[in-house]
C-alpha cells in the first residue's frame, strides 16, 4: 500500500533519511539480538563465535553510515563497490545470527543450506551482500509466523549464466505474494494489504534497496510463489566464485572420514544438515536405507590391532522450548556393537561454523577411549 495513514505524501520526507534509519535499523537489531544471544548462551565454547558476529555488525553499520554520508540513496546517485575476498559462508552465518532472534520470537526455524559445489570463499563488496541479506530474511521473518525461513546458496545450472555465477535464494512458508503486488513491490514505498502490513510494520523499502543493490552489483533478483505456499527471493551475482584461489580444509577431514551419520530428520531440517555433511565428506545415510559398500567396507586399525568399523552418530531433532533458539539438534555417537561413546547438543542457525567441530570432537573422543589402555597413553593420530 503506497503512502502513511496520517495523509503526509512520502515523497515529502528526505528519501536519504528514511532509507538511512531502515537500514540501520536492521543492523541496530542484528547487534541487540546477538548481545542477547551471548548473554543467554553462557560461558561455552559458541560465545567467542557470537562476539564475532557482533563485531561483524559492527563493521557493517560503520560501512553503512560512511556511505549513507556520502548521499548514495539521493536519486541519481551511485554505488561505490568494494569488492573484496571474503569467507561467503560465514558471511551467511553472521546474517542468520542476526536474524536468530527474532526467528526465535515468531517460533519460526531459521535455516542455511549450502550446496556441496560452492566453495567457501568469494570476492564481491561484504557490505554490499549483507545489506541485501539483511532486507530479504528480515522480509521473511516479518510475514512467517510459526513457520520456516530457508537461506539458500547454489550454484546455477541456467543456461547463459557465465562461469562464477553465485545464487541466493531466501524462502519462506509466509502468505506469499499476489501478482498484483509482485508487479509493482520492488518499488519505493510499495507494501502489501493492510491486513498483512498491519501486523509487520515498515516503510516498504526493503525491496527497493535489494534491487538497487543487486543491479550495482551486475546481478538480478527475482521472485517467485513455489505450489507449497510461501514466497522465494533469488538473488543471482555474477564473477562472485571466480576470482578467488582454493584453500585448504578447515578441518581434518581423514578423522571426519571415520565417521557416519545417519539422519533421522525432515523436510528443510534434513536438507540443511545433509548439505553441510557432504560438504565436510562425511557419509550420511536415511533411517533404514543401507550403508553404501564403500562405508561398509571401511576399517580402522586400533592401538590393540583390533579392527574397527566407522563411528555412526545419529543426529535426531529436538522441539524447541519456550525461549530457545530452536530446533535443537541432538548428536549421539554410537560404536557397531552399540556402545555409546558420546553426544552433544546444537542450535541449528549455526550449523556450519559448529556441526563439524562437533562431529570431530565426537570422532576423536571415540578415538581416545577405543585406544586407551591401562597404564599407557593413548595412540596418536
Amino acid at each position: 500500500m503506497k503512502g502513511r495513514k496520517d495523509g503526509i505524501s512520502p515523497l515529502t520526507i528526505n528519501q536519504g533519511v528514511v532509507e538511512l534509519g531502515h537500514e540501520l535499523g536492521n543492523v541496530l537489531n542484528g547487534l541487540l539480538g546477538m548481545t542477547r544471544l551471548v548473554r543467554d548462551s553462557g560461558l561455552n565454547a559458541e560465545q567467542e563465535y557470537w562476539l564475532k558476529a557482533i563485531e561483524q555488525s559492527g563493521r557493517q553499520l560503520r560501512s553503512l553510515v560512511e556511505s549513507f554520508s556520502h548521499e548514495r540513496c539521493q536519486p541519481g546517485a551511485s554505488f561505490h563497490l568494494k569488492p573484496a575476498d571474503l569467507d561467503g559462508i560465514e558471511l551467511l552465518e553472521h546474517a542468520l545470527i542476526a536474524h536468530a532472534p527474532a526467528a526465535r520470537d515468531s517460533a519460526t526455524r531459521l535455516l542455511l543450506t549450502v550446496a556441496p559445489g560452492v566453495p567457501r570463499y568469494w570476492h564481491c563488496d561484504p557490505c554490499m551482500l549483507r545489506q541485501v541479506l539483511d532486507n530479504l530474511l528480515g522480509n521473511a521473518l516479518k510475514f512467517t509466523r510459526a513457520g520456516e525461513v530457508m537461506l539458500e546458496a547454489v550454484i546455477p545450472t541456467d543456461s547463459g549464466c557465465p562461469p562464477g555465477t553465485l545464487r541466493l535464494a531466501v524462502r519462506d512458508s509466509g502468505p506469499g505474494i499476489d501478482a498484483a503486488l509482485g508487479r509493482r513491490m520492488f518499488r519505493a514505498y510499495e507494501r502489501g494489504p493492510d491486513q498483512i502490513c498491519d501486523a509487520a510494520p515498515g516503510y516498504g523499502l526493503g525491496l527497493f534497496i535489494c534491487r538497487r543493490i543487486v543491479h550495482a552489483m551486475g546481478g538480478t533478483i527475482g521472485w517467485s510463489s513455489p505450489a507449497a505456499g510461501g514466497a522465494r527471493f533469488e538473488v543471482t551475482l555474477p564473477e562472485v566464485l571466480s576470482a578467488v584461489p582454493e584453500r585448504g580444509a578447515l578441518l581434518p577431514t581423514r578423522i571426519l572420514r571415520s565417521v557416519e551419520c545417519l539422519l533421522d530428520l525432515r523436510g528443510a531440517l534434513r536438507q540443511s544438515v545433509a548439505s553441510c555433511l557432504t560438504r565436510l565428506g562425511v557419509e550420511w545415510r536415511l533411517p533404514g536405507q543401507e550403508a553404501t559398500p564403500e562405508t561398509a567396507e571401511r576399517t580402522d586399525v586400533g592401538s590393540d590391532g583390533q579392527t574397527a568399523g566407522p563411528l555412526c552418530i545419529s543426529l535426531a531433532e529436538i522441539p524447541a522450548a519456550v525461549g530457545e533458539i530452536g530446533p535443537t539438534l541432538s548428536l549421539r555417537a554410537e560404536t557397531l556393537a552399540g556402545d555409546v561413546t558420546g553426544s552433544k547438543y546444537l542450535h541449528t542457525p549455526i550449523l556450519e561454523c559448529n556441526l563439524g567441530p562437533a562431529l570431530l570432537e565426537l570422532a576423536l573422543q571415540w578415538l581416545w577411549v577405543r585406544d586407551e589402555k591401562p597404564g599407557s597413553a593413548p595412540a596418536r593420530r
